[in-house]
């Protein structure tokens, strides 16, 4: 795997919206954020932009292309984090191109909708990106919770020899290791059909989701289990599944009802992750290798999704 440098602080850093529209009310607090830990935050100047048809994407794609590509390009910004997520990523894969982002590798920074361009990036380039808050969800997080001092350690390299993630609760008991892979499971569902995904055979998958009832649920965890190239995962991780309750489940059976459909995999699951579209979402790397064991609900992981920073000496 590429892992990009770690952040110093004074790096610069691109806000790019490859997805759905955002507007300052919601994205400033985020940049505050980013500004306090010292990065110089550039700001693409179509963040705020709106396609007239359909309302839901960011502007057209040629529009939100250039702007991803152009911070790709970009030979000093050191990583871009993205403005929201939405949906739209996935239209932009075929375009990208990532020829000079080899030459100056970047941390690439999201979830949800991201997925599709964390999944990419590992099958297509073999660069370790991360899965963490987006711009927009920052305000939903004080400064100092769990989730910034996680996306903060990660940006900075203070994680990148290896973290663990403890409190998990066994669903299937076993020990197992294997890259991480995965994020939102509509999107990843949605990717499974292109060549644009890594196969997830042996993989540890990590997954969340938002707003999908329960037949929706178990539609895509058994199209998950069925195909070809992701029917053996080496383990499961479970984040959080929010506003997933349908005609028949309730709200507080959520977790129990998704346990159940992941248990029909045969390899050691795990659920209770702090990730997802709730007040947790702990920053994890995409493509690493990690260690999962689900009995004692732990999730070691192996290196962070940037190399350790330079260390000083002193005399």
């Amino acid at each position: 795997m590429i892992h990009p440098p770690a952040l110093e602080p004074g790096d610069p850093i691109r806000v790019v919206s490859p997805a759905g529209p955002v507007t300052p009310t919601l994205l400033e607090p985020g940049l505050s954020v980013l500004r306090d830990w010292g990065l110089e935050v550039r700001v693409d100047e179509a963040v705020y932009d709106r396609s007239d048809t359909p309302g839901y994407l960011a502007g057209d794609d040629q529009r939100r292309l250039r702007a991803v590509q152009s911070a790709l390009d970009e030979p000093d910004t050191r990583a871009i984090v993205f403005s929201r997520g939405g949906y739209g990523t996935m239209r932009l894969l075929a375009g990208l191109e990532f020829d000079s982002f080899r030459d100056c590798p970047k941390l690439l920074v999201g979830f949800s909708d991201l997925t599709a361009l964390h999944l990419h990036a590992a099958a297509r380039h073999r660069l370790a990106t991360l899965h963490g808050p987006v711009v927009k969800s920052m305000r939903l997080h004080t400064p100092g919770d769990r989730s910034m001092r996680a996306l903060r350690d990660a940006l900075f390299g203070r994680r990148a020899d290896g973290f663990k993630i403890d409190g998990l609760h066994t669903v299937t008991p076993g020990r197992t290791g294997g890259p991480l892979l995965g994020g939102n499971l509509t999107v990843l569902i949605h990717m499974l059909a292109s060549d644009h995904a890594p196969p997830l055979d042996d993989s540890i998958l990590v997954l969340e989701d938002i707003g999908e009832e329960d037949y929706r649920l178990d539609r895509m965890m058994t199209a998950l289990r069925l195909s070809a190239d992701s029917a053996n995962p080496a383990g499961i991780v479970l984040g959080e599944f929010i506003d997933c309750d349908g005609t028949y489940i309730d709200p507080d059976e959520v977790s129990e009802f998704v346990d159940e459909l992941a248990a029909e995999f045969d390899c050691p699951v795990a659920s209770g992750a702090p990730v997802g579209h709730g007040s947790e979402n702990l920053a994890w790397p995409v493509g690493v290798e990690a260690e999962l064991d689900a009995e004692r609900g732990t999730l070691t992981v192996e290196s962070d999704a940037v190399q350790a920073p330079a260390r000083t000496t002193t005399s």
